[in-house]
């Protein structure tokens, strides 16, 4: 038996229950997960829950994912909980449109599983300096945790898998506040790390069947991926998705910080696929996120300042923009504001983490040069 991380991958052409099911099942076996589970288990299962999208608008984790990981848990006799805490507001009725929206209230009734509508946090035991990092309660309350992410594209990390979909059990507007403690992107995404580590999810589920590639993650273009992979650790699974997808992972700042972290190794992964060769199944059609582009990624990282200055930086489109304010109260750094109630945004004071683009319900925030 091999002692390297094992990530597993199968082809999946769409989200039909009986197939999502069946697949589901080789992945598990093909990582040992098979003995994980426990009857009487607590499992919270972590879905992307970025905002209140239907899924067919390829934002969040799709239901008949999460319906397949909820019924392995409950064949092993687990109890399952499913728990966000989406971007922007945190509040009993944002949390109730999002569960509605992305049909997580009619599976939950479906499948007999909790959702979890208690916005309570307690302090995770991570440090950030002197300052404390919140979890939802829920979480600290947990057996075991399952990290059922989607696969897009991210303007600000290049892409959000496993490691980045962790981020959301930090409640609300505190995710805000992270990006203003750790301005520079390097900063962050190794603070993404250090998170996901401390909360350490013991198994791991990727929905590529269908993602999102260009200027994700709420605002891009649909990815026909066909993909459904798995892992018991989130840092080996991401490095297995990015590898499949065709992108380099040291490419992306989570995977390069997580490297130095020495929280993977990507000599010690075992890349899989049960049905047919692990080529057969990479592809290399990703469209990664605008920011990708230009000369900017030849900027030294240690020159973080002056990259900043040359990346592209949000600006609302004013014809369309709803002066609803989601990304005045979301942008970290308070670089936006509302005038005549349209946003606009502050280009000198905005540090260029695109929350603002992440958060626009009706995605009129664009990219510029």
């Amino acid at each position: 038996m091999s002692g390297k991380q094992k990530v597993a991958a199968v082809r999946c052409a769409g989200y039909d229950q009986a197939l999502i099911g069946k697949k589901l099942d080789l992945l598990m076996t093909a990582i040992g997960a098979d003995t994980l589970i426990q009857p009487g288990m607590s499992v919270l299962i972590k879905p992307n829950l970025l905002s209140a999208k239907t899924p067919e608008e390829f934002t969040t984790t799709h239901p008949e994912v999460l319906r397949a990981v909820i019924r392995y848990v409950h064949q092993r006799g687990g109890s399952v909980t499913l728990a966000d805490s989406p971007a922007g507001r945190f509040t009993p009725d944002s949390i109730q449109r999002v569960y509605q929206k992305t049909g997580l209230r009619a599976l939950a009734q479906e499948e007999g599983c909790r959702l979890n509508e208690n916005l309570s946090s307690v302090d995770s035991g991570l440090r950030t300096g002197s300052e404390p990092v919140p979890v939802l309660e829920c979480v600290a309350q947990a057996d075991l945790i399952i990290d059922c992410c989607k696969f897009k594209s991210h303007s600000y990390t290049v892409a959000s898998g496993a490691v980045k979909n962790m981020f959301g059990v930090i409640p609300g507007l505190v995710k805000a506040q992270m990006h203003a403690r750790f301005p520079q992107r390097e900063s962050f995404c190794r603070f993404l790390c250090q998170f996901c580590a401390h909360i350490k999810p013991q198994l791991c589920v990727m929905d590529a069947v269908e993602g999102m590639q260009g200027n994700g993650p709420s605002g891009g273009d649909r990815y026909d991926g066909q993909r459904l992979l798995a892992a018991l650790d989130p840092f080996a699974l991401d490095y297995g998705a990015l590898s499949l997808l065709g992108i380099n992972p040291d490419q992306t700042p989570i995977h390069r910080e997580a490297v130095k972290l020495g929280l993977v190794d990507p000599e010690a992964i075992e890349l899989i696929a049960p049905e047919e060769s692990w080529e057969s199944l990479i592809r290399y059609d990703f469209r990664l996120p605008e920011t990708m582009k230009g000369l900017i990624q030849l900027i030294p990282s240690p020159l973080a300042a002056l990259r900043r200055h040359f990346a592209p930086y949000p600006k609302p489109d004013a014809s369309r923009c709803l002066g609803c304010g989601e990304c005045v109260r979301d942008c970290p750094v308070q670089a936006i504001t509302l005038v005549d109630h349209k946003a606009v945004v502050d280009r000198r004071q905005c540090i260029r983490c695109y929350c603002c683009q992440e958060v626009c319900p009706v995605h009129v925030v664009q990219l510029k040069r």
